[in-house]
């Protein structure tokens, strides 16, 4: 299915709703071929959805540009009450495929095992290509999971691709779900380190170190994420979400961890 321009887009994802392939994930997805000939998967709503799960998930891939993250091309398919999320596929290049792995291969676990972003850290370290920026990278998106509600951020949902040979580098970031407190009561997330059951700022500063950071810059970059996860709302209007989307989404960007992100920070 090609999509050349967005009313076309609109047009082919109206079929891909009701005909859309599964591709593996809780929600229905269809790949499409964007109009430059990349690929991309349309991501759509499900039935018993409580809220535009589509919209959340292009906000916080936004958010996340925003905050200094490598995030994988996304747009947004409003389709009357429904909007679709379509990403642009990152394992291919110049028509080839990239290999792609996840981090539960990486590490060598099986699916459904938990893990902690530290051990996650080892795994760079042991398998990456560029470690110092890779660390760095997720040392940020440890970060704004915490302060977006990323409750999503299981080891499936953290990709490497090898662009040398046996060595891997961090994927753009995929699979950003904010989740209001209200839905967060059914979902494990990523741990912090192997021995900190309850996530908080504090604790995740303390385990810097692992990511090769020091102090000051992981202050830095905490800061850097903060400034733009504060700024949900504005780019949920800039992104011409509907102000009952947004309402939806506020416990998501508003809770205690922000707040003790505001008070570390002096702000």
């Amino acid at each position: 299915m090609r999509s050349a321009s967005e009313t076309e887009t609109a047009q082919d994802l109206r079929f891909l709703l009701g005909a859309g392939s599964p591709l593996g994930g809780a929600r229905p997805k269809s790949a499409v071929s964007l109009g430059d000939d990349r690929l991309a998967l349309a991501k759509f709503p499900k039935p018993d959805d409580t809220r535009d799960i589509g919209a959340g998930e292009i906000l916080a891939l936004t958010l996340g540009g925003q905050a200094g993250i490598r995030v994988a091309e996304h747009r947004f398919v409003a389709l009357g009450t429904q909007s679709v999320a379509v990403i642009t596929r990152f394992d291919r290049g110049g028509g080839d495929r990239i290999p792609f792995i996840s981090a539960a291969t990486l590490l060598g676990l099986p699916q459904g095992d938990t893990c902690a972003y530290t051990l996650l850290a080892d795994g760079v370290r042991q398998f990456g290509n560029d470690v110092p920026g890779d660390l760095r990278e997720l040392w940020r998106r440890l970060l704004f999971s915490l302060l977006a509600s990323n409750y999503d951020d299981h080891l499936r949902n953290h990709g490497f691709l090898m662009h040398e040979p046996e060595r891997w580098s961090l994927s753009p970031a995929y699979d950003l779900n904010p989740v209001p407190e209200i839905d967060r009561a059914r979902m494990s997330k990523t741990a912090i380190t192997e021995d900190q059951a309850e996530p908080t700022i504090a604790g995740a500063l303390a385990a810097a170190e692992r990511f090769g950071l020091k102090a000051a810059e992981s202050k830095k970059i905490l800061r850097e994420v903060f400034v733009a996860v504060s700024g949900w709302r504005k780019t949920g209007r800039q992104l011409r979400l509907k102000a009952s989307t947004l309402d939806a989404y506020a416990s998501a960007f508003e809770h205690p961890l922000m707040d003790e992100a505001r008070r570390l920070l002096g702000r």
